[in-house]
């Protein structure tokens, strides 16, 4: 054999050996592994249909089922609802079934397999305490095994309208801060809440709080932030059921924290003598209060006014006369004195009278004239202290009638009185009229009275 023959043998057999072999069909099933892969396959779904009609049988609990107790439509006509279950609400109870069967079977139950119900809940038509029996029934596809029992077998209802209610929110915050702040009523973000839930326990209802305590002691106005809302009944203790709905159940406190601040309190004057200043005559009681208000507006209060006093109504011997004390928008009043007394000393004034003839008119008329008509002029009343009122004269004193708009006629006039005089603590008391004839001009006669003491 030549060489070139023994080398294409060679790589005939090469490349035979590198070709990949064909399985077929038949060739598997001569296959030893491939034979006994397929009957342990074949083995365990045959165990698997076998054991769910033929397996081990078991007691097993199907726990967390929720329970039926379902009302008659009468009773949920009067508005009626199961509240509570042995204590607990009627959405968070649920029973525990135990069930028999194969070991298969009841390992693949669920609790929405199972109906757990009450019985006789068609008797219940008012509202109270019941005591019902719970039965257990398959409601799932799956239906070769038995209910055993039921865990528990017999609860306690309690059943109740339910109504709604709105109830006053209180604060009880407890809060401390350095001597000079005041710290003020907590203000709530809201002033009440809605309450819900069974009438029984919504009637005990005697308020609605929210608490707590600050550690830290405030310097600035502060807000506390989802405080939580609990129930007081009247005798003061706590309401905790399940059963009520608060709404909202968080609220804000906002802690006004102020700052301190000691002002007099002070009048406003009309009609005072030029030369008037407090002194004895008028003083205020009490003489000062206690205020607060924040940083920025405290600085500016310096004083309370109470009022305004006028001089042409302090008659010669008043005691005394009361105020209400308003206090500016932000300011709080700390002393909580409401009023304040104003008394007068009179010890050292004295009071004089002045008959008053001569008058002076403004705002005559055009082409008019007047006269004052009463017989004997006016009689005025001046009060001063008693260095002054002995040297006044009616040539210090003025009384002015008015004539705007005033026509041809005799009618009653106001008479505007005063001192005419610099550096006088005197002044004028009370109100004044007198007649006056308003005539042509050229029909007036002169007046040649005068005012005398």
């Amino acid at each position: 054999m030549s060489l070139n023959n023994k080398n294409k043998n060679k790589s005939a057999k090469d490349e035979k050996k590198s070709k990949p072999k064909k399985h077929t069909v038949d060739s598997l099933f001569q296959n030893d592994k491939f034979l006994l892969t397929v009957s342990m396959f074949a083995a365990f779904i045959i165990w698997v249909f076998m054991s769910a009609d033929v397996g081990e049988t078991v007691n097993y609990p199907i726990t967390e089922i929720p329970v039926t107790l379902e009302l008659s439509e009468d009773a949920k006509n009067d508005n009626l609802s199961v509240v509570t279950v042995d204590g607990v609400p009627i959405d968070d109870f649920t029973a525990t079934v135990k069930v028999k069967g194969n070991s298969v079977t009841v390992g693949s139950l669920k609790p929405s397999d199972i109906q757990v119900y009450g019985s006789n809940m068609g008797n219940i038509i008012t509202s109270g305490s019941y005591n019902v029996s719970l039965f257990a029934r398959q409601i799932g596809v799956k239906n070769n095994y038995d209910i055993v029992s039921v865990t528990p077998s017999e609860v306690k209802l309690v059943v109740d309208r339910s109504t709604v209610s709105e109830i006053p929110l209180e604060a009880q915050i407890n809060a401390t801060s350095p001597v000079e702040y005041y710290i003020g009523a907590a203000s709530l973000s809201q002033q009440s809440v809605m309450i819900s839930g069974p009438e029984q326990i919504v009637s005990k209802v005697a308020k609605a709080v929210v608490s707590t305590d600050v550690e830290k002691e405030l310097e600035d106005t502060t807000t506390l932030t989802n405080l939580e809302v609990f129930l007081i009944d009247s005798s003061g203790e706590k309401i905790e059921s399940d059963s009520i709905s608060i709404t909202p159940n968080e609220v804000d406190a906002t802690i006004p924290v102020l700052v301190k601040k000691t002002v007099p309190l002070k009048l406003s004057y009309i009609n005072a003598p030029a030369d008037f200043n407090d002194g004895k005559l008028i003083n205020i009681e009490p003489p000062t209060i206690e205020v607060a208000a924040s940083p920025k507006l405290i600085n500016s209060v310096d004083s309370i006014t109470i009022g305004t006093i006028d001089f042409g109504e302090i008659s010669y011997g008043m005691s005394s006369t009361s105020y209400s004390i308003v206090m500016p928008e932000g300011v709080r009043n700390l002393n909580n004195i409401e009023n304040a007394m104003v008394n007068f000393d009179f010890s050292d004034y004295l009071t004089k009278a002045f008959v008053m003839t001569q008058f002076d008119f403004s705002n005559v008329p055009s082409g008019l004239a007047a006269e004052q008509t009463s017989y004997g002029g006016i009689i005025v009343r001046a009060i001063g202290p008693k260095s002054e009122i002995v040297e006044l004269t009616s040539k210090d004193i003025v009384a002015k009638i008015d004539l705007n708009n005033a026509k041809v006629g005799t009618s009653v006039m106001q008479v505007d009185v005063y001192i005419n005089k610099d550096n006088t603590k005197c002044w004028i008391y009370g109100s004044y009229t007198t007649n006056v004839t308003v005539k042509n001009k050229d029909d007036v006669s002169s007046v040649s009275s005068k005012s005398s003491d």
